[in-house]
């Protein structure tokens, strides 16, 4: 249980620097060009993002198959690591420098920090965690003010279905995440111990599961920072009863769906109780 413990702290370090970063672009969304060009739709509000989104989510996914299976060529995993974490992680070093610096010269030295970040990681991969709390804080901020509530909200139900179905019927997330494992990428993040014997126990949980939740977390702060509480604590508590499960079962489970679950009876206990 002290790896579901770790896992979990990691889980709500994720979401609370999420919405921190998520409330500075807020801030900062109407009057600098480069946080403004973080949302990624033109009309917030319409439900085909939703859509959109998840057939992007898919080809990606088909395209990591045909790299495992067929191009055996694992450096491109490492130059989209490479950007993923230079690029999310820059939009969190940006919010923490927006309380020292102005517009440009946080900008600068987010990128470079993030840079930096990802080729540190790459020489030293014990930072892993670290590179990949940011950089789902990061995406999970750019999907939260791209995407109005409801579009968010079924993206989140039909990403929930995706997953359920990747894991169990073409099971072909539990071959991406048996390799990103392997590989020791940061498309996962895991909490290890070493046992007797020089034998390594450890558990991951994908990226996905950590940036869901800031997405519905940020995305509610327009609507309600109330919301954005009750989410809060849903997520936490769908995620603690989900790692103990999959810890006492020693099973692979898809996370996202108890995940959203708990985030959406969560907004809708708020909801009755008549804070929003």
């Amino acid at each position: 249980m002290k790896l579901v413990g770790k896992l979990l702290l990691y889980f709500v370090l994720a979401q609370i620097i999420g919405l921190f970063t998520g409330i500075v672009v807020f801030l900062d969304i109407l009057e600098n060009p480069y946080v403004n060009s973080l949302v990624v739709t033109t009309d917030a509000d319409d439900p085909m993002n939703a859509i959109f989104f998840l057939s992007y989510i898919i080809a990606g996914a088909v395209g990591m198959i045909i790299v495992i299976r067929f191009l055996k060529l694992p450096m491109i995993f490492r130059i989209l690591e490479f950007f993923l974490i230079a690029g999310a992680s820059s939009i969190v070093f940006y919010a923490v420098l927006r309380f020292s610096f102005g517009f440009e010269l946080s900008m600068i030295i987010g990128i470079l920090l993030g840079l930096l970040l990802s080729v540190a990681k790459y020489f030293r991969p014990f930072l892993k965690n670290f590179a990949v709390i940011l950089a789902t804080a990061g995406v999970g901020v750019v999907f939260g003010v791209s995407l109005g509530l409801v579009p968010l909200i079924i993206f989140l139900i039909l990403l929930s279905i995706y997953d359920y179905s990747a894991v169990f019927f073409t099971k072909h997330m539990v071959e991406l995440a048996n390799y990103v494992v392997k590989k020791d990428l940061a498309f996962t993040i895991t909490a290890r111990e070493m046992l007797p014997g020089r034998k390594e126990r450890r558990i991951d949980l994908g990226t996905g599961d950590l940036i869901a939740p800031v997405m519905l977390e940020v995305s509610t702060l327009t609507f309600n920072p109330v919301a954005t509480v009750f989410v809060f604590i849903g997520s936490v508590v769908a995620m603690a009863v989900f790692l103990s499960l999959v810890w006492k079962k020693k099973v692979v489970l898809p996370a996202l769906p108890p995940i959203v679950a708990g985030m959406l009876i969560g907004l809708g206990i708020g909801s009755v109780l008549g804070f929003y």
